[in-house]
Formats: C-alpha cells, sequence, structure tokens
C-alpha cells in the first residue's frame, strides 16, 4: 500500500474549454451560503467542495444552482504537491473559497464518474441539464464526426462523460 491509498478521494473534471477562463467570468472570493454547504459539499459534510457542482451567486454566497440566476461551475486547479491527480483534489471550505467560472454557451468539459452513477453527484448538474441547457455529447448523437466527441474515459482512464454548455 502506497500512502497516497489513504489520501481521500473526489469526484473531478477536466476542464477542455471554459472561455470564460480567458476574460475573467470567475467569481473568487465569495463564500459559500450557510445554508447551502451540504448541498453543496462532498457527501454533505460541509468540508470539501469538489470541482464540478453547479452554481449561482446570491446576496448570502454562493448556493447550487436551481434553474434561477446565472449558471457557474466550481472549478479550482488542484495544486497537489504529494500526489498528482485532479482525485485526489477537492477545496476545503474552512481553508479557501471555490472559484466559480461563469459557463458561456459553446463550454465543455469531462467529468468522472464511477460505475452506477449519475449526475447527482454534481450538485446542480442533474439540473442544468433538465433545464435543457446542457447535454450530454457523443458521437452517436450526430453533433460531429470528429471522435473527440466519442470520449467517454477522464485522461488518466477513469469513466467520464463529455458536457457542452448550450445556454438560453
Amino acid at each position: 500500500m502506497a500512502y497516497y491509498d489513504l489520501l481521500p478521494r473526489f469526484h473531478y473534471i477536466e476542464a477542455n474549454n471554459l472561455k470564460a477562463l480567458l476574460p475573467g467570468f470567475v467569481v473568487a472570493q465569495m463564500e459559500v451560503a450557510k445554508d447551502a454547504l451540504k448541498d453543496l459539499s462532498v457527501n454533505g459534510e460541509g468540508k470539501f467542495v469538489a470541482n464540478g457542482a453547479i452554481c449561482k451567486i446570491t446576496k448570502d454566497g454562493i448556493k447550487v444552482w436551481d434553474g434561477e440566476g446565472v449558471p457557474f461551475i466550481a472549478y479550482n486547479d488542484p495544486l497537489n504537491t504529494v500526489r498528482q491527480g485532479d482525485e485526489f483534489y477537492a477545496t476545503e471550505l474552512a481553508m479557501e473559497n471555490i472559484r466559480l467560472v461563469q459557463l458561456i454557451p459553446g463550454d465543455e468539459w469531462m467529468a468522472m464518474f464511477n460505475e452506477g452513477e449519475d449526475e447527482s453527484v454534481y450538485p446542480g448538474l442533474a439540473k442544468l441539464i433538465e433545464e435543457g441547457l446542457a447535454v450530454e455529447v457523443k458521437a452517436g448523437d450526430g453533433q460531429s464526426n470528429d471522435d473527440w466527441f466519442d470520449m467517454n474515459t477522464m485522461p488518466n482512464g477513469d469513466a467520464g462523460k463529455h458536457y457542452l454548455f448550450l445556454g438560453k
């Protein structure tokens, strides 16, 4: 057993094309609303937020996106020095605020899933899809002949899904 086998693991995303990072449509210093800690955090413990949560900003702080307001995706760059790998990274709310990147039509990302999991492991993602603002993209859907649309694994080989933000 290696020491990193003892580290907690989290769901993670691969930010393939988040356009808001270029012009800086980012919210980085706002805290999570007290009443949203359990909804946004990993396992409802209020300690860690994994990348990929779909959020909104409110006067009380950051909350899970519920169909109202502008959707943002939680995406902090991992700063792992112990073990490389996004699955070992989540924002520890006692130490830092999550960074939100505004979703812009055309944004794409991959999301990691364990066997049998659905979009509910990423807070707000199921609502985004239900509202028709994002879709899971597959080659068989006729989106493109490009094999990029047939991606169903993360760079390290974990199972994943490819999403496209359509916007309103």
